[in-house]
């Protein structure tokens, strides 16, 4: 059994997972049935799709809610937003730097000319 310490290796765990990743796309335009999800991926069934929904719920990035025998499933995109925008954050400053560094050496550098050969 996995231990995570927080909610933040709950996140990157359901986040890392393509499928997981697939069901949220599927919700970004609004709610969805279980029954709806299951149907999106014939190859993994409904109990993979149920213990992937488990995945996104213990990671609250959905929350799901009851209507009689129909479960319907929503996005919470909080989760994604306090965990990886911070992340992204501490590392595009390094990227950029980099390409700008990489940008300045290479208009710095003395141009090569062609000799003449003779």
């Amino acid at each position: 059994m996995t231990y995570y310490t927080n909610i933040q290796d709950h996140v990157w765990k359901a986040l890392s997972d393509a499928k997981r990743r697939a069901i949220l796309d599927s919700l970004i335009k609004g709610p969805r049935s279980t029954g709806d999800i299951v149907s999106l991926f014939p190859t993994i069934g409904r109990t993979g799709v149920l213990k992937h929904l488990d995945v996104l719920k213990n990671s609250e990035l959905i929350t799901i809610k009851r209507e009689g025998r129909t479960r319907w499933n929503y996005i919470n995109p909080a989760p994604i937003a306090a965990v990886c925008g911070p992340w992204v954050t501490r590392h595009i400053h390094g990227i950029t730097q980099s390409a700008a560094d990489l940008k300045a050496l290479a208009e710095n550098s003395p141009s090569e000319e062609k000799q003449d050969p003779s």
